[in-house]
């Protein structure tokens, strides 16, 4: 069967490869590449062989491909009509296919050249354009960084007052702070001797002094709190320590006088008398410790017995209480201290229930009389070793804290209770 015969000029591969712009690049290329194998023979060499493999696989491709380009020769027909059809169009939008290409880069290099003018003119108009608008941009910059920097300025010295007129008010504050808590230390810790007697050498020199600083005065006062506090606290030691010894020398007085008016309160008169005598005496002088003048009192037997159990029941009160207190304040002491302040206040405890039901002498036996006076003795030593063991040792709770129970309120209600006893007398 023979093949279809296409006609060369309407062969669309035929006709691209004619277009001027297509034949002429490729006339330049073939010459550029000729001239480069005739410079360089090593690339020439190269360049044959690869020549050869070329034209080698082409047309061996061509053999192979061939019974399948006849069986598809119609349908390529098809194609290469419409491809010329495209062609056809391209070549009408495009002049510049059919445009060799001398020409085109001759165009090129004018359109080049007038765009140089074009872009050198404008690029002169942009510079003095962009110039003045700079300089006018520059000009209204500088005002209003002028502007911001007389408004920052002006910001900036009104958070300074601002502050300053703050801290002045602080200090203010804490200077009347600091006087304040000064008038409350000497209010509720009067001055020591010692401190008394460096005022009164200041008044005697009459140094001026500068004013100290808020933070040496707190300095100051922190020292003088703990200073007056210590030795507070070491006088009520001292003052506790001192009611201890009398009451228990009061009480041990009451004892001797209960077993001395059993003894010799039925004996001959004389004796009677001189019982009696001892024991109104001892009444009148308790009375008068709780604030009681009145001598108006009986003298019968009755009555001295009563109010003398009396003053034996508020005495092992106040004993007690004392005890108690010290065992309170003992925490944290060695352990030695504190079991003498644990026994101090068991024997409190024991002489109390004596006295606290007694009508009279009679239910006083001489054996709790007698065991009594030894617990008492004991009672001395044992608080006499535990208050000097707080004078050397003064414990920091006692800074806090009054040691010994005479508070105002406490004086108050132990009042009371004493003189509500001695009106039922």
């Amino acid at each position: 069967m023979a093949a279809a015969v296409v006609d060369p000029q309407q062969s669309v591969v035929m006709r691209v490869a004619n277009l001027p712009l297509v034949s002429s690049t490729y006339d330049l290329v073939s010459s550029a590449y000729v001239s480069t194998k005739d410079q360089y023979p090593y690339l020439r060499s190269v360049c044959e062989m690869a020549e050869k493999g070329v034209k080698t696989v082409t047309s061996a491709a061509m053999t192979s491909a061939l019974p399948i380009i006849q069986k598809l020769e119609p349908q390529i027909a098809v194609a290469n009509t419409y491809a010329c059809k495209g062609l056809d169009r391209m070549e009408e939008r495009l002049p510049i296919l059919n445009q060799p290409t001398s020409e085109i880069v001759a165009s090129a290099r004018g359109a080049v050249t007038g765009a140089k003018d074009v872009v050198t003119t404008t690029m002169a108009g942009a510079k003095d354009s962009v110039a003045s608008t700079v300089s006018g941009v520059v000009d209204k910059t500088k005002g209003a960084v002028t502007g911001s920097v007389e408004r920052t300025k002006s910001v900036v010295n009104g958070s300074i007052n601002t502050v300053l007129g703050m801290v002045q008010f602080m200090n203010s504050g804490v200077d009347n702070a600091i006087t304040k808590s000064e008038l409350l230390v000497d209010q509720y810790f009067p001055l020591t001797q010692e401190e008394l007697e460096m005022e009164a050498k200041k008044v005697e020199g009459f140094d001026m002094v500068q004013k100290p600083s808020n933070y040496e005065r707190l300095e100051s006062l922190s020292t003088k709190l703990c200073s007056r506090a210590y030795h507070q606290a070491l006088s009520r030691v001292k003052e506790a320590k001192q009611k201890s010894q009398e009451t228990i020398s009061q009480l041990h007085s009451t004892v001797h006088l209960i077993e001395f008016a059993r003894k010799n309160m039925h004996s001959a008169n004389q004796k009677i008398q001189g019982a009696q005598d001892k024991l109104y005496v001892s009444w009148v002088e308790w009375k008068r410790s709780i604030g009681y003048d009145d001598t108006d009192e009986s003298h019968c037997v009755e009555h001295i017995e009563s109010r003398t159990l009396a003053i034996a029941r508020n005495l092992t009160q106040q004993l007690q209480t004392t005890c108690q207190t010290v065992l309170v304040n003992a925490q944290g002491l060695p352990q030695n201290i504190q079991d003498q302040a644990k026994h101090l206040g068991v024997m409190a405890g024991d002489i109390y229930s004596v006295f606290r039901n007694a009508a009279s002498f009679k239910e006083v036996s001489d054996g709790v009389l007698t065991s009594s006076k030894g617990q008492l003795q004991k009672m001395k030593e044992s608080l006499d070793e535990v208050m000097d063991y707080f004078v050397n040792n003064t414990p920091l709770n006692w800074l806090v804290g009054p040691f010994y129970p005479q508070s105002t309120e406490v004086n108050k209600a132990s009042l009371k209770v004493q003189q509500s006893e001695v009106k039922a007398q």
